[in-house]
């Protein structure tokens, strides 16, 4: 209407859209509240987490306690009005409450309880203070038939209001004045301050909040209902204030984080540049390194390319003078370790020997004596290749000879094979058992 814009803005709520629960807690720090604000809200409150946003105001700390009122309203409803109001391009400041406001920028007259009434048409907010902070919040709702007939009006709310110091407060009957702040807000103003005296139980000393305030001094020329911008302009003042609200949704002491200084992110920011830059450098170093190690090894390969050279030659003939021996029978192997065991002189010869495809054979010959024979044995025993070569018999050849007729059983594995233990059949197909070479002396 007059052409004035702004940027930012300052929300209330009425009390009826607000939880509030006062709490004696023990004495504690600051940056404990908000996890005893929250699990006390969890206790309290029907409703979920979730779908709360908490804030808290706390007073002082005494010796053995601290008070603590908790705010709580429905998550949905302020993020509504906050996309209502950013939607016509304000900045929302702070979401507080409208009674609050009023009692901010008042101090109370004394350390001792102190009421603040906000009246409006058809309804009342009290807030209840004390020096050391908040203590309870209410919302009053009083029916009259005719706004226009004062003494049914005053009838109801006079009659609220008892009934609330009455159940709070158990000091009534204390002749002692209290303190009394009114904000009326009703249109007209019809109730008088000292009708207010009259009509309360207890004893107040009533002041108007206009004059506490110093509002009876603005101009509110051109202003038909001057009680219906009373909370705006102090939610206003509030705005101005550098003080953080008391209670403030858009801020709430419960979630915020810890912010870190400048001076801290500043030594965060040089601690990760100069980890970059080791790492770059490190990287750097560790390239010309590598590219050093190839260069040397490149120059070492070029000196010995005349010995690869020979090397690979040497190589290519070996595995075509190998092929020559790929196709070696087993069986020349066989013989050639048959005679590493027999001796040079002839006093012992092989008459026969039997090889078959499993190489397993039998070796029968003549032996001028037993020790010859024994040598023998000993000898396919000692060697791996044979696997526990067994005598079958070992006899006299005739009436008028002394030569030893004998045979022997054996396996050729080319040592792939060292069993300890095996059991062989004899011709009359008995098992005998040939037990390890240590205990062969014994068993002969």
């Amino acid at each position: 209407e007059h052409h004035y814009s702004a940027k930012e803005a300052v929300i209330g709520l009425p009390a009826k859209w607000l939880l509030v629960k006062e709490s004696v807690i023990p004495a504690m720090a600051n940056d404990a509240l908000g996890g005893s604000v929250q699990l006390m809200a969890e206790r309290e409150f029907s409703l979920e987490m979730d779908d709360l946003v908490l804030d808290y105001s706390a007073g002082k700390n005494t010796t053995a306690h601290r008070r603590l009122l908790v705010m709580a309203t429905l998550r949905r409803r302020l993020e509504k009005i906050l996309v209502a109001v950013q939607t016509t391009g304000l900045k929302v400041r702070s979401v507080t409450s409208s009674s609050l406001a009023l009692v901010t920028s008042t101090p109370p007259a004394s350390a001792a309880t102190n009421y603040m009434i906000y009246l409006r048409s058809n309804y009342a907010e009290i807030v209840e203070q004390n020096g050391v902070g908040f203590r309870t919040m209410k919302h009053l709702t009083f029916a009259h038939p005719d706004r226009q007939e004062v003494d049914s009006m005053s009838s109801g709310l006079f009659q609220q209001l008892n009934n609330y110091f009455a159940l709070t407060s158990p000091s009534s009957s204390s002749s002692e004045k209290g303190n009394m702040i009114l904000w009326d807000g009703m249109e007209p103003q019809t109730i008088s301050l000292e009708s207010w005296e009259q009509h309360l139980q207890r004893p107040f000393r009533i002041r108007n909040g206009f004059e506490e305030r110093n509002m009876d001094s603005w101009d509110w020329s051109g202003i038909s209902d001057t009680a219906t911008y009373v909370a705006p302009a102090s939610l206003a003042v509030v705005g101005l204030h550098t003080a953080p609200a008391p209670i403030d949704f858009l801020h709430s002491k419960v979630t915020t984080k810890v912010k870190t200084s400048r001076k801290k992110q500043a030594l965060y920011a040089a601690a990760a540049i100069l980890v970059l830059i080791a790492a770059g450098v490190t990287m750097a170093w560790s390239w010309h390194q590598d590219n050093r190690t190839i260069k040397e090894k490149t120059t070492q390969l070029e000196a010995r390319k005349a010995e690869i050279e020979v090397a690979e030659y040497l190589a290519q003939n070996i595995s075509t003078v190998n092929q020559w021996y790929a196709g070696r029978p087993k069986v020349l192997d066989c013989m050639l370790e048959l005679t590493k065991a027999f001796p040079e002189q002839g006093t012992i010869w092989v008459s026969s020997l039997a090889l078959r495809e499993d190489m397993r054979g039998i070796i029968t010959g003549i032996s001028q004596n037993e020790n010859a024979f024994l040598d023998v044995l000993d000898k396919m025993n000692h060697n791996d290749v044979f696997s526990h070569p067994k005598m079958l018999y070992l006899r006299n050849t005739g009436r008028n000879s002394r030569d030893l007729a004998f045979a022997i059983d054996f396996l050729y594995t080319n040592g792939s094979l060292q069993p300890s233990k095996e059991i062989n059949l004899q011709k009359s197909g008995e098992p005998t058992e040939v037990v390890d070479n240590k205990y062969r002396e014994k068993t002969r």
